[in-house]
């Protein structure tokens, strides 16, 4: 069965694909081509798939029409369907610093994590750990509670409510990914979750959904952040920005005020973090991959016994394909992108 996604203009589904392939913590939850992304998640506590593809418009496919409109509200919310990027763009054109990154990333809308569950995992796996670790504990905690589910030759992993999440023992996660006490913190954040309900959390006045997060050991200021923001695409409200302050220098250099950025962006504020982290890192992907294209050929010393040169590991590493890399960042931090 095939339905139409209704975008909110201007829309950008190749930004989409493109954020996607390099978000290092879901960059194995999907099937991506050129035009097309394909995803699971369960319906009913079934696993069922669903793929958004660009051709004349953006559509739906999936499988059941009986799991097309719970499939359609998940589709349009993972790539921030709705989102109205109007007053965020009109901002940011009287400045000029971001005012480059959305030229850059023109039509991305805010790409969600795939369920309400998987994000409140990752915020409680990424406190204190760099997103290279937090990215393969997800990756675990994954492959031992989602719901398998071929697809194109790929096995997708499908997460269950936070209803039935919520009833795993903390030491069973925490064997699962190899961390004991995230394994126990883990366990009582999706038991937390599961009481409030996602109803509640999309929503509730921000405050009162941020207090009730806040409620629940193991959730502090920027997990409840985090969970807002990259789960349910809540821009309205971050609690500060030092979180953000290392990447806007990058971009902003000496001139960066926190204080100054909030006024201005005020409540698009969601939509500023989420295209400082995004496009600051690509620039930077793109800097690397530059400087090792004009790197010398090394080959040729190699060949040489009067200069021959042994490659290190750091030098095998410089001359791999670049991959997308992101700053160890504590609990503090909340990675948009």
């Amino acid at each position: 069965m095939n339905l139409q996604i209704h975008v909110r203009e201007p829309f950008s589904f190749s930004q989409t694909l493109t954020f996607l392939r390099r978000f290092l913590p879901c960059q194995e939850d999907f099937v991506l081509t050129a035009d097309s992304l394909t995803a699971a998640v369960t319906v009913a506590g079934r696993a069922v798939t669903f793929t958004i593809r660009e051709a004349d418009g953006l559509w739906l496919a999936c499988e059941d029409a009986l799991d097309a409109p719970a499939l359609l509200a998940r589709a349009s919310e993972l790539i921030g369907a709705r989102d109205d990027l109007a007053s965020f763009y009109a901002t940011a054109a009287n400045d000029p610093p971001m005012h480059g990154l959305v030229a850059e990333l023109h039509g991305l809308h805010h790409v969600r994590f795939l369920t309400l569950e998987e994000i409140c995992v990752y915020a409680v796996i990424m406190q204190r750990t760099p997103i290279t670790i937090a990215s393969r504990l997800k990756r675990r905690f994954m492959d031992r509670f989602g719901l398998p589910i071929e697809i194109a030759g790929r096995t997708l992993r499908a997460l269950p409510s936070s209803d039935v999440l919520g009833r795993l023992d903390g030491k069973a996660i925490g064997e699962a990914i190899g961390h004991a006490r995230k394994g126990e913190v883990i366990a009582e954040v999706l038991r937390g979750v599961a009481a409030i309900g996602e109803a509640t959390l999309r929503e509730a006045p921000y405050a009162e959904a941020r207090d009730a997060l806040l409620a629940i050991r193991g959730i502090g200021p920027f997990s409840a952040a985090a969970i807002l923001l990259r789960g349910l695409g809540r821009m309205d409200e971050l609690p500060e920005l030092r979180g953000f302050a290392d990447t806007a220098r990058t971009l902003y250099g000496g001139s960066y005020d926190d204080a100054a950025i909030r006024a201005r962006y005020g409540r698009d504020i969601g939509h500023w973090a989420f295209y400082l982290k995004t496009g600051v890192a690509q620039r930077s992907d793109a800097t690397r991959g530059d400087r090792l294209s004009r790197s010398p050929d090394l080959s040729m010393l190699r060949k040489c016994p009067s200069r021959s040169v042994k490659p290190t590991s750091r030098t095998s590493t410089a001359f791999a394909p670049p991959r997308s890399r992101a700053p160890r960042r504590s609990s503090r931090s909340i990675r948009p992108t």
